[in-house]
């Protein structure tokens, strides 16, 4: 697989994110196919981050675009393999920490429910958010990860 820079690799995860049809990524999906195409990694991964879309299976708990980083970062460890140095899921574990601290003061919010007063656990709710204007919100979240997490995705030493 070839290796994109941040940039495309943004555009294209958030262009799938953004796709109303069969192409659509949910927001923790798109958060591991950005990681995916800036690393090389299989693209197979993405279909593991299927169920922590909309606050975990829709239930509006924590956002997408956070679970999402989580499994992101610990494929790039998974990736690294014995390139990993002792310390690194210590320090990951802090970036995190840090990174969903300051995602919640960016945003008001890690909860899904929250950051978009929908209830995603219901179809009447999950249509009423695509139809709604607060879906670019959504965008805007994963898009801020994106930016949060490339240095790490590129240098495992960076956190």
């Amino acid at each position: 697989m070839t290796t994109m820079t941040p940039e495309q690799a943004k555009t294209e995860a958030l262009a799938r994110f953004s796709d109303p049809g069969p192409d659509h990524l949910n927001c923790a999906q798109t958060m591991v196919c950005f990681a995916t195409l800036t690393s090389g990694w299989e693209p197979d991964v993405v279909t593991g981050a299927r169920y922590f879309g909309g606050g975990v299976a829709g239930m509006g708990e924590t956002c997408g675009a956070l679970t999402g980083t989580a499994l992101a970062l610990g494929l790039r460890d998974m990736y690294l393999g014995d390139a990993v140095s002792n310390d690194l899921p210590d320090r990951t574990r802090s970036f995190l920490q840090e990174l969903i601290r300051d995602f919640a003061a960016e945003f008001g919010a890690c909860r899904c429910n929250d950051l978009t007063g929908f209830d995603l656990s219901t179809p009447e709710g999950h249509d009423a958010f695509m139809l709604s204007e607060v879906r670019q919100r959504c965008q805007d979240y994963v898009g801020w990860m994106m930016d949060q997490i490339t240095p790490v995705l590129l240098d495992s030493e960076a956190v």
